[in-house]
């Protein structure tokens, strides 16, 4: 388990995310197909897409940095991969 989602969006802001509310799909196509999921929050920083998906309130499901599925197991991966986009 890893806090929500709302605690997330300051340590994004400050790695120079920014969020994108409603994106077409051509600007996310990783989004295409993916199932419905509890909450979804969509970021963009120069070229690069990060998304993370929550099954719950407190519950991560799913990174992807990119189109591709990242393994974050802890607060700490997370917040690597927010940082260095790797």
């Amino acid at each position: 388990m890893l806090a929500g989602p709302g605690f997330w969006d300051l340590e994004i802001a400050r790695a120079g995310w920014s969020r994108a509310p409603s994106p077409s799909p051509a600007a996310f196509p990783e989004l295409i197909g993916r199932a419905a999921v509890w909450g979804r929050n969509l970021y963009s920083r120069g070229g690069d897409r990060l998304v993370i998906e929550w099954s719950d309130p407190v519950t991560l499901s799913a990174v992807l940095l990119n189109g591709t599925a990242r393994q974050v197991d802890s607060a700490e991966a997370l917040a690597a991969l927010v940082h260095r986009g790797r």
